[in-house]
């Protein structure tokens, strides 16, 4: 490294408030802009990542070809917030993604980096400022028909770019097995949670529902699949922005955090049992997994991609389940929760996934 990078290159930090006009010069530096000044800085919130602190940094500087904003992704300032992030492998994973996926040429869409660096304990992620220029998705509004086009497609680069066996998939990827110690008892303990929060809100029905599919639940996570993929994992429409043009939405995805080696259809499954309306998903179900079968390429028949997501779309309902079991009984969780229970249980329904799971593991 000539002296030159090694002054251009930016402290690892722990925190937001470390942030001076150095360390910023230091990182448009790297990313090509050399000589410059940084005059002043502003620093603003966005979103409200639960394994992360956030920002958009506005800068004054002297060079006209430079960005002016930023947003910065750090470890979170919360001390039980950073202890699950280390303990999950949350920045390892997204620091791996972003390496990756940033050097695919026929991957998925997701934010211009301009600097990252970190560790299993830390992470600084500088992005390109997309909060001018796109649309934030709304969780509980959900998913119009062109945006859930847009992210379709995009999910399906993602699986037909990164093809890979669970034994040669990066270590920092999530695999399925390893990760069922952790998620199964949070998904059989929220039954009772479930039930005691919504027993008079959520229909009978979709509460004995639940209760199935936590039994299944070990099952599941245990099941062999013959195609694997990167999947994104946690695709929800708020991890995703959209850009509008002339040909349509365009869909990029962030917060990959929880990236691993699954099954593809996770991911869709995920996403349309959890994003999209009741009513719009089996209105254009069929078309979008049309879509994706045309977009992911001839080597995965429309015939099995409908077999794996009738089982893979349960996908949405372990991770509300167990989201309800962590997150606090507020009114504002209980809107979220609501809103993603009503449509994964729709889903699992409609699919009769318990019983599809059930046969596929031999528990019948």
């Amino acid at each position: 490294m000539n002296a030159i990078d090694a002054a251009a290159r930016p402290e690892l930090l722990d925190s937001l408030s470390q942030i001076d006009a150095g360390w910023i010069a230091a990182v448009l530096a790297k990313a090509g802009h050399r000589d410059i000044t940084v005059r002043d800085f502003a620093i603003s919130p966005v979103g409200a990542g639960n394994v992360s602190d956030t920002v958009r940094l506005t800068v004054d500087h002297d060079c006209p070809d430079a960005p002016q904003s930023m947003v910065c992704k750090f470890r979170p300032s919360q001390d039980m917030a950073h202890r699950h992030g280390v303990a999950s492998g949350a920045y390892h994973r997204e620091l791996g993604a972003y390496r990756l996926i940033g050097d695919m040429a026929d991957g998925c869409h997701i934010p211009v980096v301009l600097w990252l660096d970190g560790n299993r304990e830390n992470i600084n992620l500088v992005m390109e400022d997309l909060t001018e220029n796109t649309r934030a998705g709304d969780q509980i509004g959900g998913c119009g028909i062109e945006d859930a086009v847009a992210v379709v497609r995009e999910l399906a680069a993602l699986h037909r770019a990164t093809a890979v066996r669970a034994d040669d998939a990066p270590d920092w990827a999530v695999r399925m097995p390893e990760s069922r110690d952790y998620w199964v008892p949070m998904i059989e303990q929220s039954v009772s949670i479930i039930r005691d929060r919504f027993t008079n809100i959520l229909p009978a029905g979709d509460i004995e529902l639940i209760a199935q599919a936590a039994a299944v639940a070990r099952a599941w996570y245990d099941l062999p699949h013959h195609r694997t993929t990167l999947t994104h994992g946690d695709p929800r429409v708020d991890n995703i922005l959209f850009r509008d043009g002339a040909g349509g939405p365009q869909a990029i995805l962030i917060d990959w955090q929880v990236i691993g080696v699954r099954q593809p259809l996770y991911d869709l499954g995920y996403f349309l049992s959890g994003s999209i309306s009741v009513e719009d998903r089996r209105r254009f179900e069929h078309h979008l997994l049309t879509l994706y079968a045309e977009a992911f390429g001839p080597d995965y028949s429309h015939d099995d991609i409908l077999a794996d997501y009738r089982i893979q779309l349960i996908s949405g309902l372990f991770t509300t389940s167990a989201a309800a079991s962590v997150l606090p009984d507020t009114a504002e969780v209980n809107r979220l929760l609501l809103a993603l229970l009503e449509r994964n249980c729709a889903a699992v329904a409609d699919w009769d996934t318990v019983e599809a799971i059930t046969q596929k593991a031999g528990l019948a």
